[in-house]
């Protein structure tokens, strides 16, 4: 059996989902032609305890938050009603997802206050900061699983990151590949551009990256990089490494 040692993850989601974003606010959106409202308060570090509110009953909400992500449950009482719950934020927007039995309500929310959101016209390069250039460029990471025996079954997926020569950073999309004796998928996350208030640069042979949300600044370090022949290790700081070839 065999897997990448530190996933992907680390690396490509820090852009997105490493640097916090509040989820706190209060959402208006519709279902089937009928006003819906949410309202959300930090209760406690990453959780948050609010109110749903569509038209008809209210569902009392507790969720956590882990970067973007938000997942959770909102009960109605008098009905014994529990839904889960999870939410995607882009800016402003909070794509929700309510489930109950195996049946998902997809309601599209928006916050009120329209200036938490960092935009692109606001958003400016790293400046101060060195970058090397030679880490300008697409670079994707490949990682396999394999096993054996009874029900063997392999996975492989792709993920592409793009670092920019002025310091801005973009996804490159994603693929994942899996199949076994007689079946088989895939699924695939298309590339959705820059990423909005996030930067990368470089220093003692560390590549660091920087966010700027609701007006706070955040860097963390990725770990410790070395190139050759088109290929880019990472070194985290616990020693976990991570593969990129330059695609």
């Amino acid at each position: 059996m065999q897997k990448s040692s530190l996933s992907v993850l680390f690396v490509f989601f820090a852009f997105s989902g490493a640097f916090s974003q509040s989820f706190a606010g209060k959402y208006n959106g519709v279902y089937q032609g009928e006003p819906v409202v949410l309202t959300l308060a930090v209760s406690d570090g990453e959780s948050y305890a609010g109110v749903l509110d569509d038209s008809h009953n209210q569902y009392n909400v507790t969720a956590r938050a882990q970067g973007v992500e938000l997942t959770g449950q909102a009960r109605e009482s008098s009905l014994g009603l529990t839904l889960q719950l999870h939410g995607a934020l882009k800016g402003n927007q909070l794509s929700l997802k309510l489930s109950i039995m195996g049946v998902e309500l997809p309601i599209e929310l928006y916050r009120e206050n329209k200036g938490e959101a960092p935009s692109r016209q606001s958003a400016s390069p790293v400046s101060g900061r060195q970058r090397d250039q030679a880490l300008v460029g697409s670079w994707t990471n490949q990682s396999n699983y394999n096993s054996s025996g009874f029900g063997q079954g392999s996975m492989s997926s792709e993920t592409t990151l793009i670092l920019l020569a002025d310091g801005r950073v973009a996804d490159g999309g994603s693929r994942t590949v899996v199949g076994g004796s007689g079946w088989g998928g895939s699924s695939g996350g298309t590339a959705t551009g820059v990423v909005d208030g996030v930067y990368w640069f470089t220093e003692n042979k560390k590549l660091y990256l920087q966010a700027v949300q609701n007006g706070k600044t955040e860097v963390q370090v990725l770990g410790k990089y070395y190139m050759e022949n088109n290929h880019l290790l990472i070194t985290a700081d616990n020693g976990n490494k991570v593969l990129f070839y330059r695609s």
